[in-house]
């Protein structure tokens, strides 16, 4: 059980760091303390009423250390985790608190107005001290083994037993993603599906145990970074976090970089091109670097080959998987001879526990409509060399989300072979295999990635239609050189705009208040009226053939 190797490597070596972020460092040791003292108050709740075993939490914050702490101690206590991150915007994370039916926030920082509404328990400003006590900063507090949330008198905890964990097939951890009516969709994720990608990237890539450091460059609330945090944890490694404002910095983030020891390099490939940018990007700076770990968006054929150049010690590989498949579900070694003979780059083999098939997504459909989320047998897959909707099946796959029982009927089903029952994820992904290793070849929906997070088109548009200036939009990926370069809005207002410039900065600061930065069109051109096609619905490919 993952629970039982974290306290395994606090028992074995207390004192290595789990996690660093700039100079906080939290140790193995502090991190069972700490997750052990949250887990039992929050068992008291759930023993007081007050919370149902298996009701999520939101953990709120960015790159701190507790908010490890309150991960584990999540599920420790048999409550599911979902991590936002301080960067959302403040309806965003409301909306994500209201939907899931959270009853509770726990926060390293001091929560911001307006994030949860009347009835939630706001658990902020969470710290760990030395000896791993968990208390509330600036409010005197920090007593020994004591755990002062609120007004209630809270006893020792160190006498107690911690617990019964998230079981296998509970819930561990929940995700937000972009959602195409505008609401958020909560992904699923259980400890058998999370405990399925760890037994597999771990033996595949070879962390060796108490000596690896593991780059965080994803926020929490992005599930690329479960394969950094968990990787680093099974393993007894250290995950070292950059944060947004060293990001921000190249100077810092190049000396955060050689201060590092970084072994395990885990980020989106737009970060790593990046840092390309930069020539002292290279083994010099990362002389301990092993492995370059790419998810979330297309790894390009230069990114590869450059950084094969700069780091001739380390190995690139290219993962692919959505967040519903538990980060990645196939993988493959970038070398040299891949690099002569393949551009686009394939995406690899698939773990040996799972399944991915090239279907044709109109008879995907109709099965599925027809047997009501169950089929009698495995979906008929395309032959090699044809084109087709990727569709994910096995243990890692999601069991639907959360709240959400109409797009859980839409994107998953079941079949049943050789007695064992087959999770099945329909991605919206095209694929076709060739030479027998997949390709992944864009989406077949309006759905996009873009610099490693997947975004919902319809998502943005639905908020740029609640604005009073909007009466209908568009967002459309303009594509670079074979790679979404970013989103371009078209909006109709039904009344003239005579300073462009103003009305789209008081869009932009508007969207804002909605959505997170990275999901705001860096363009928009205002029109008439939408061009259309015969039947009736807005001709996109008359928009990006007039872009900007």
């Amino acid at each position: 059980m993952l629970i039982e190797k974290i306290n395994a490597w606090a028992k074995l070596c207390p004192e290595r760091i789990a996690h660093r972020q700039r100079e906080k460092t939290l140790t193995y040791a502090q991190l069972k303390t700490s997750s052990d003292a949250l887990a039992m108050w929050l068992d008291d709740q759930r023993e007081r009423g007050e919370i149902r075993r298996g009701t999520p939490i939101v953990v709120y914050g960015h790159k701190e250390p507790e908010m490890l702490t309150c991960f584990i101690g999540c599920v420790k206590a048999g409550f599911p985790y979902i991590p936002v991150d301080s960067a959302t915007p403040p309806e965003r994370s409301r909306q994500i608190t209201e939907v899931s039916g959270a009853w509770i926030v726990l926060s390293p920082q001091h929560l911001p107005e307006g994030i949860v509404q009347t009835g939630i328990m706001v658990v902020d400003d969470l710290v760990v001290d030395q000896e791993g006590n968990l208390g509330l900063a600036g409010r005197d507090n920090l007593g020994k083994s004591s755990f002062p949330l609120t007004e209630w008198q809270v006893p020792e905890y160190k006498m107690r037993t911690v617990p019964t964990c998230i079981q296998e097939d509970e819930v561990y951890y929940i995700i937000y993603t972009s959602g195409s009516t505008g609401v958020p969709k909560g992904v699923q994720i259980t400890l058998r599906a999370l405990e399925s990608f760890l037994n597999w990237v771990n033996p595949a890539f070879q962390p060796e145990e108490k000596n690896e450091v593991f780059l965080n460059q994803a926020p929490f609330s992005f599930d690329l970074s479960v394969m950094d945090l968990y990787m680093s944890l099974s393993m007894g490694g250290t995950l070292w976090s950059v944060d947004k404002d060293q990001i921000a910095n190249p100077k810092e983030l190049f000396a955060s970089f050689y201060a590092s020891g970084i072994s395990y390099w885990v980020s989106t490939p737009s970060f790593a091109e990046v840092c390309l940018m930069d020539p002292s990007f290279k083994d010099t700076l990362l002389p301990l670097v092993k492995r370059f770990l790419f998810c979330g968006e297309i790894l390009t054929h230069d990114c590869a080959s450059k950084l094969l150049q700069r780091f001739p010690q380390a190995q690139v590989e290219n993962l692919y998987g959505p967040t519903e498949a538990t980060v990645a579900v196939t993988t493959l070694t970038i070398t040299p001879e891949i690099l002569r003979t393949f551009n686009p780059l394939p995406v690899g083999e698939v773990k040996p526990d799972a399944l991915v098939l090239i279907c044709d997504t109109d008879q995907l459909s109709a099965e599925i409509a027809a047997g009501g989320g169950s089929l009698p047998h495995r979906p008929e897959a395309f032959p090699e060399g044809k084109q087709g909707e990727m569709l994910i099946a096995g243990p890692n796959v999601s069991v639907g989300y959360l709240n959400n029982p109409e797009q859980t009927g839409k994107a998953f089903f079941t079949w049943q072979e050789n007695d064992v029952t087959w999770q099945a994820y329909r991605t919206g992904d095209a694929g076709i295999v060739k030479e027998g290793l997949l390709f992944y070849q864009g989406r077949l929906d309006f759905q996009v990635k873009l610099h490693g997070y997947r975004i919902e088109l319809g998502e943005i548009e639905e908020n740029l239609r609640q604005l009073q200036r909007v009466e209908n939009a568009v967002v459309l990926p303009i594509e670079r050189r074979g790679k979404i370069d970013y989103l371009q809005a078209f909006i109709t207002s039904g009344k003239s705009v005579e300073d462009e410039f103003a009305a789209v900065l008081a869009l932009k600061e508007e969207l804002r208040q909605h959505l997170p930065e990275y999901m705001i069109p860096r363009r928009f051109k205002f029109l008439d009226k939408m061009p259309m096609t015969p039947n009736g619905k807005v001709d996109r490919r008359t928009l990006l053939g007039g872009q900007q």
